[in-house]
């Protein structure tokens, strides 16, 4: 199956765009860039799941065999919709949904949340640190999964503009080509939200992997 990354990150950006009216509607004290990563995560799953079938925390298919608490697990895993993902994490019973995806079919997405300031406006002294180490790692662990066919690494930015989301995507990308990192071309969007913290936009951006065992 090719996913259409354009239409994936629509979603995405259509995700934060419903909950940031929400939260103004509701004349929120805090903001989206007032969550942490897995309640952001439940936003980016709720507003997805309007057009995909969502798994979260999937076991990768690599670490099959090994006990449940020694696998490595992927945070999101798309499959079309009414089509849930086949697990492996227990035998197929006769009550499983019909029409299945297999795991070579489904896109397989790590997400990360990048903030620019913290509580109080106060600059994030890991914001930079962010970008590099774990997201580059993400990368690498996706790209080794032969059994995979389609993944890609989300990042979620809030930022105070979206030229410093533009500059600080390309310097990552030159990091990647440091590290060897295998990435197809980038997708994209930026939302504006309410400045609470310092962050006037919070932008996504999408980077399919080039899977080395296909």
């Amino acid at each position: 199956m090719i996913w259409d990354l354009v239409q994936l990150i629509e979603g995405v950006a259509a995700a934060v765009e419903i909950t940031e009216r929400d939260l103004r509607d509701e004349q929120a004290v805090y903001g989206l860039d007032s969550l942490d990563e897995l309640k952001l995560h439940t936003v980016l799953a709720s507003g997805l799941d309007k057009s995909y079938s969502v798994a979260r925390e999937v076991h990768y298919p690599s670490s099959a065999g090994n006990k449940l608490t020694h696998r490595k697990r992927c945070d999101m895993v798309l499959s079309a919709a009414g089509r849930p993902l086949k697990l492996d994490a227990r035998p197929p019973t006769l009550f499983d949904p019909p029409n299945q995806t297999e795991p070579a079919d489904a896109f397989w997405m790590e997400i990360k949340i990048a903030y620019q300031f913290g509580q109080g406006g106060v600059r994030h002294g890991g914001y930079s640190s962010q970008w590099r180490n774990a997201i580059v790692s993400d990368l690498q662990k996706m790209e080794q999964e032969t059994a995979i066919q389609s993944a890609g690494l989300l990042l979620v930015v809030f930022t105070e503009s979206t030229e410093v989301f533009a500059k600080d995507v390309e310097l990552f990308e030159d990091v990647l080509m440091i590290k060897g990192v295998l990435a197809g071309f980038r997708q994209s969007r930026s939302v504006p939200i309410l400045d609470r913290m310092g962050h006037r936009y919070c932008s996504a951006v999408i980077w399919p992997t080039i899977q080395r065992g296909i």
